[in-house]
């Protein structure tokens, strides 16, 4: 879990209309218009952080979640989505050895949103979900999956965060640093994943709320679905407009529940307050050390 500010479940197009597989040219239209309507560009990534979005965004809370839709609707070519993979590697590397050399646990929402912002100032289309995450481990590691719930008990900004950020579906450079029953679940982890392409996964509700959750909604007499439809709506709704995903892994699979569209309010210069800083240095200077050096 991570600690940071900022602030369910679109099916993809049958056939994905260009090298992007979640393109879906009926939606792309459609929310370009919602932002046009309201003198916003959509054409070019970081619209975001434009006054008239901000504005926009003051009377509708849900305008981040249209950005989200947009970064995976929009269709990519070929050449755009080449040039966008080699400064993402470049960037999320850069974080993930940050998080590492760190050596703090729950550092996904930061470290998601530092990686977010990094890519804004390289122009690259992108956005942070704060995500449910289920780790499937392979049978020698742990018989059991270890469970990352939108729905628990105590305070977090998120149960994981991760960045979609086309070429690749996810991006989580912090997974290998949660917080695990048993060391051999970390070593299985890679350092950084980012899985490129889209494969979807099916994420039940007992994978989102906790048992402890479901114990309290029970003794409450809510079932799961009477307390999401509720209290959650906000959730659900997303939910039904992002798919969750799924990356495989040697003899295992990680399922990510998107839940959320998140980040930092403030730009990569701005994020100065040591709540998140990684490895000792701000976020600006993990860019220009580790990322500028290498463009």
């Amino acid at each position: 879990m991570g600690k940071a500010s900022r602030r369910k479940q679109r099916t993809p197009s049958a056939a994905a209309e260009g090298p992007w597989p979640l393109t879906n040219a009926s939606t792309q239209r459609q929310i370009e218009a919602w932002f046009a309507q309201r003198g916003i560009d959509p054409s070019r990534p970081g619209l975001h952080d434009t006054p008239q979005f901000l504005a926009a965004e003051a009377q509708d809370p849900k305008a981040l979640n249209l950005v989200a839709r947009l970064v995976e609707a929009r269709s990519y070519s070929l050449d755009e989505l080449a040039q966008a993979e080699q400064k993402i590697l470049i960037a999320a590397q850069a974080v993930a050895n940050r998080v590492a050399g760190d050596g703090r646990h729950g550092l996904c929402v930061v470290a998601s949103g530092i990686l977010s912002r990094m890519l804004d100032v390289l122009g690259i289309w992108n956005y942070t979900a704060k995500t449910n995450l289920t780790i499937h481990f392979p049978r020698a590691v742990s018989a059991e999956p270890r469970h990352f719930y939108s729905i628990d008990e105590g305070n977090f900004v998120a149960p994981h965060a991760i960045v979609v950020t086309p070429p690749f579906s996810v991006v989580d450079v912090t997974v290998k640093h949660q917080f695990y029953d048993a060391a051999p679940m970390a070593l299985w982890l890679p350092s950084m994943v980012a899985a490129k392409g889209f494969r979807p996964y099916r994420l039940t509700l007992a994978e989102l709320v906790s048992p402890s959750a479901q114990a309290e909604m029970a003794m409450n007499g809510d079932t799961i679905e009477q307390y999401l439809s509720r209290d959650r709506g906000n959730m659900l709704d997303f939910m039904k407009q992002i798919p969750a995903r799924e990356v495989s892994l040697d003899g295992g699979r990680l399922g990510y529940g998107l839940v959320a569209a998140g980040g930092y309010q403030e730009q990569l210069a701005d994020l100065n307050s040591e709540h998140c800083s990684i490895d000792g240095l701000t976020p600006l200077e993990i860019f220009e050390q580790d990322v500028l050096p290498q463009l």
